[in-house]
Order: C-alpha cells, then structure tokens, then sequence
C-alpha cells in the first residue's frame, strides 16, 4: 500500500507542477528555481524506482544472460547516478545545463533501448514517470523533449 500512495503522491506532485508550468507559462517562461528543484528531487526517487523495477525485467528479456544486459543495466545505473549528481550541482549553483544535457544524452540512449527490447507494464510506466520530469526540466532549460533531440 505504501508503494501506491506514493506513486500516487509523485503523480500529484507532478500535476501540479505542470499546472504550475502551465500557469506560468503565460506569465514567464521559466518556472522558478524552488520548483525546478522540487521537480528534480523528485526525479532522484523515481529514477532510483525505474532502475530496480528494470534490473528487474531486464533479466527476464529477451537479452537476458548477454553483454547487452549488462551494458543496459550499467546505461541505467549511470543514468540514475547522474540525476543525482544534476541535483546536487542544481542545489548549489540554481544550473544544471550541463550536467541536464549528460542526463538526457542517457535517457535518449535508455529510450531507444526500452524500443528494442519489450519490458513489463511497470518498468514502462516507471519510465514514463521519469520521461515526463525530464522532459519538463529539459523545458525549463529550452532543451529538447526525450526522443525529439536525435
């Protein structure tokens, strides 16, 4: 139960930033720093989610017991690091270009592997989770959406 009133909790956290940016939006073309930080604080748990709920699947793929298994696994054990690592650099400097732009060279390369290789409706919508923050961050910092900037 814990488990959904969380995901619960993330998921309204994440609409109302979205009503926020939205409202905003109008107003200005940044949210603020206080809300992009939240934003990427949440995005530190639910990346650590994604990556349990796919070591998980990803060792019932169809890429099992290959070095393409362990390659993915590493991809998105560096990717969660780095959100980590954006955080951080973002609590104490209100930046993060460069280190957003490592963290979606990352979730572009994940997404492309989430194309090839069918994994189960929770690593999916763990995924879709964190593609909706990134891509709002990206926003803010005028970059791309994930998927749009190949």
């Amino acid at each position: 139960m814990k488990h959904w009133a969380r995901r619960a909790e993330t998921l309204a956290m994440v609409a109302a930033l979205i009503a926020v940016w939205v409202g905003a939006s109008s107003a200005q073309s940044r949210m603020s720093d206080q809300d992009v930080g939240r934003l990427m604080k949440n995005l530190k748990p639910d990346a650590k989610e994604f990556r349990d709920s796919f070591k998980s699947s990803i060792g019932k793929s169809t890429i099992r017991k290959t070095s393409a298994e362990k390659d993915a696994k590493a991809l998105v054990e560096t990717f969660q690091k780095q959100t980590e690592t954006m955080l951080k650099h973002f609590q104490k400097e209100k930046k993060a270009d460069t280190e957003l732009r490592t963290v979606l060279a990352s979730a572009d390369q994940i997404d492309s592997l989430l194309q090839r290789v069918s994994l189960d409706a929770r690593t999916s919508a763990d995924w879709g989770k964190v593609k909706a923050e990134l891509d709002l961050i990206a926003k803010q910092f005028g970059i791309a959406p994930t998927g749009e900037r190949r």
